[in-house]
Formats: structure tokens, C-alpha cells, sequence
């Protein structure tokens, strides 16, 4: 029996998932010498704005993402943004963090990221409580101890949630929760694919929702491993170097009497993850 253009369109339309190759359509149950008429099927969906071939991958598709949610701007009360989470050292002053945003933490190897993220856990509790999950690279015994100097009188068990995970942040992204990745590693043969997991996470977030996710950098550049790309989806990048912290990205800066790229906020890092704020220096 020879398929149909409606028979195939049902499929990718309502049981297709992501990424597939035409070959294997109805479960590759499709007659070898009717992929030509496969091809030709899936071309004309692209016509009609239902499926889109991947670029770089011959013959795989995936069907169009038509899921769309009117955001009512006109109800929303106020003029003034507010901020979603607390962020370490001041940084807040610097930039407003609307939900959702992605918080991207840039840093040298040793120098400050895991402080970072454990001190966005402890400042958030009063506000997010069971609804913060941090996903670490670090084992149990580092994180225990690094915990006890950090919150030695938070309740046990606590209210956020600690997972150890070194990959495929996106798939447990909490849609509307605070999720906290300490680290995000970079492929460096292919360091230009670390964008796509930056947007895989960013879409995640749901529109409630906040990440933010330690990478790591280079000595002598401001930004992470994959390069300038990495900077297309945070709604704030910050770069840590040895002893201080500054800017790559504010998309929403606050208004202020001096320019916060030109800022450098100095600090000293106490039992290994408490901060101790230094000057702010303006270049």
C-alpha cells in the first residue's frame, strides 16, 4: 500500500519527538522503495510550514514547534522590573533579573565559581526555599564540607535540593524553579556546540524560572570556553578572575553614574566559600 502526504503528516505532526530521519518515519516501517515518495512528502511539508529539515544533517528533520503563549504585557502591575534572585557581592545594584533569566558565571579554574553558586543557594533561601536545586560536579564530601562552613545552622534535611550531575542540564532543568548548575563543561572539540546546551537550558526555564550556570574560561579572557556565542543567551554574564569579578553582558543595566564594564569587584574567599567584598574599582 503507498502512503499518503495526510498519512505521513499525522505522524510527524502528532507522534515524532525532536529530531528524526526521514527513514525511519513510522517507526522505519515505511518500504525502502518508497523513500524517494518520503522525500518528496517531507519537502512539501516544509512548503506548507509543518516540518524543517536540520541544517547540516541530511535528511533528518523535526516538525515545526507551533506552541506559541501571548504574553500580557498590559497586565502586569508597575513600571519598575523587579529582580528574581539574589546574586553575591552587590552584583544586583548592577542590572535587572526579570524572569525568566540565565546567569552565566565565567571563571578561571580554582577561583571562585562553586563559592559563587553555593552563596546564590544560601542568599535565595528565604525566597525560593524548596523550590532551588543545584546541580554539581562537586562529590558528597566536598559539597558536605563546603555546606557546614557556609550554612552551619541551616535545618537538616534543608529545604533546597543538591544532585550530583556532570552533564545534560537541560533535561532536568525545574521549569519556574531556581536551578543552579556548578559546572557546564565545554567540549573542546567542539566548543561551539556549548551555545546550543546554553539555549537548551534557557528554553527550559519555563516563564518563572531561573538558571544559573557556572562555566568555565580561559586565562586572560573575559568570557567561557566556546566563545563570544556563549554570550547570546544569558541575561547576565559575569567573569571571574583571580580575586575579582566583572561584566561581559547586562541586558537590562540600572542606571548608574559610572559604567559597570568598567568595574572590577574585588574579593577574598574565606574557608573556601564565604565571600569577603573587596573595593570596587572603576577603570
Amino acid at each position: 500500500m503507498n502512503i499518503t502526504q495526510q498519512e505521513i503528516e499525522d505522524w510527524v505532526l502528532n507522534e515524532s519527538d525532536g529530531v528524526f530521519h526521514y527513514t525511519k518515519i513510522k517507526d522505519g516501517l515505511v518500504d525502502k522503495a518508497q523513500h524517494p515518495a518520503l522525500r518528496t512528502i517531507m519537502h512539501r511539508m516544509r512548503e506548507k510550514g509543518l516540518a524543517y529539515n536540520i541544517i547540516g544533517r541530511d535528511g533528518y528533520w523535526r516538525k515545526a514547534d507551533l506552541d506559541l503563549q501571548e504574553e500580557q504585557w498590559w497586565n502586569r502591575d508597575g513600571d519598575e522590573q523587579g529582580d528574581s534572585i539574589i546574586l553575591p557581592l552587590g552584583i544586583n545594584k548592577y542590572g535587572h533579573l526579570s524572569k525568566p533569566a540565565l546567569v552565566l558565571v565565567a571563571g578561571l579554574y580554582n577561583q571562585g565559581k562553586t563559592a559563587f553558586c553555593l552563596n546564590v543557594v544560601k542568599l535565595n533561601i528565604d525566597e525560593w526555599k524548596d523550590n532551588i536545586f543545584l546541580f554539581a560536579s562537586e562529590g558528597i564530601e566536598q559539597l558536605s564540607w563546603k555546606f557546614r562552613k557556609l550554612l552551619p545552622l541551616i535545618e537538616k534535611p534543608p529545604p533546597f535540593k543538591v544532585y550530583r550531575r556532570l552533564d545534560n542540564f537541560a533535561d532536568v532543568i525545574v521549569p519556574n524553579g531556581l536551578n543552579i548548575v556548578d559546572y557546564l563543561r565545554t567540549d573542546m572539540d567542539k566548543p561551539y556546540t556549548v551555545t546550543n546546551k546554553l539555549l537548551e537550558i534557557n528554553k527550559a526555564l519555563g516563564s518563572e524560572g531561573v538558571a544559573v550556570v557556572a562555566m568555565q574560561k580561559p586565562p586572560g579572557r573575559k568570557i567561557a570556553f566556546g566563545g563570544t556565542s556563549t554570550a547570546a543567551e544569558p541575561t547576565l554574564y559575569i567573569s571571574i578572575d583571580k580575586g575579582y569579578l566583572e561584566f561581559e553582558k547586562i541586558k537590562a543595566p540600572k542606571i548608574m553614574d559610572y559604567d559597570p564594564y568598567s568595574t572590577k569587584i574585588h574579593f577574598k574567599i574565606s574557608q573556601g566559600v564565604n565571600f569577603i567584598e573587596g573595593d570596587t574599582v572603576v577603570e
